[in-house]
């Protein structure tokens, strides 16, 4: 179950976002992606799904999801034309669960996570991406809850044989901008892996420190590298996006 620190939780009418309020009636709103609408955007297979990828690269992809109570919305990058679907960069919802980090550590299994936050859905990174405000108004979003990925988590714990293991060593970091416009408020950081710690279940970020923000940009960097970037995984989960209105 989800648990909500704030003194009360109403349920939108006909949204899976909740709008919480405490003791001076701050309205803050979390898009947790929950109920049928952000269930029927869940792509079947993982990899391939007409969803994400459309028609096998003849007409361009069109997946994007919107929420009416938080104004949080998303679209895939469409940084090649948008043919690829998913493999250009994009937030996807998922609510697969897989911790077959062994077999299942491939691009085939791209929407599981190992391990359940109790919800029933989230979403998917795939770096690079961003989601935004649909009415364009700055709004400080104070935190989101991240987990890796299994395919993210199997290479970086052993390595794929293009990619080392980063068991004991390296990093592998995820960088959140907050732009207000086109300017850029500031920077978050969190690592999937550091120093032979890595991330393996779900974790709170603080995103406070980036102020009102029309927009948060994610990308994936990391310490193994090749001349086209990072060569582990490009993916983290996030769930539980809390905005102050």
């Amino acid at each position: 179950m989800k648990k909500y620190l704030l003194a009360c939780a109403v349920l939108a009418m006909g949204m899976a976002t909740f709008t919480s309020c405490s003791d001076d009636d701050e309205d803050v709103r979390t898009l947790n992606f929950e109920g049928d609408s952000w269930a029927a955007l869940i792509d079947n297979p993982q990899y391939g799904g007409t969803l994400l990828y459309g028609d096998g690269g003849t007409t361009p992809v069109s997946y994007s999801w919107s929420d009416a109570n938080s104004k949080l919305t998303s679209s895939l990058t469409a940084a090649w034309g948008g043919l690829y679907g998913f493999s250009e960069g994009g937030v996807a919802i998922s609510n697969y669960i897989d911790d077959d980090l062994t077999n299942h550590a491939t691009y085939q299994y791209q929407l599981a996570v190992p391990k359940s936050n109790g919800s029933n859905n989230f979403a998917v990174v795939y770096a690079p991406a961003s989601i935004s405000f649909s009415d364009g108004v700055a709004r400080l979003i104070k935190s989101m809850d991240v987990s890796p990925t299994t395919y993210q988590l199997g290479v970086t714990e052993n390595g794929d044989g293009y990619a080392a293991s980063l068991a004991e060593s390296g990093e592998l970091t995820v960088t959140i901008i907050g732009k207000k416009g086109d300017a850029e408020t500031g920077t978050v950081t969190f690592d999937l892996a550091k120093d032979g710690n890595i991330l393996k279940t779900w974790k709170k970020i603080d995103l406070s420190s980036l102020g009102e923000v029309t927009s948060l940009t994610f990308d994936v960097d990391g310490s193994d590298r090749s001349d086209y970037g990072v060569k582990h995984p490009k993916y983290f989960a996030f769930d539980n996006v809390v905005v102050k209105f």
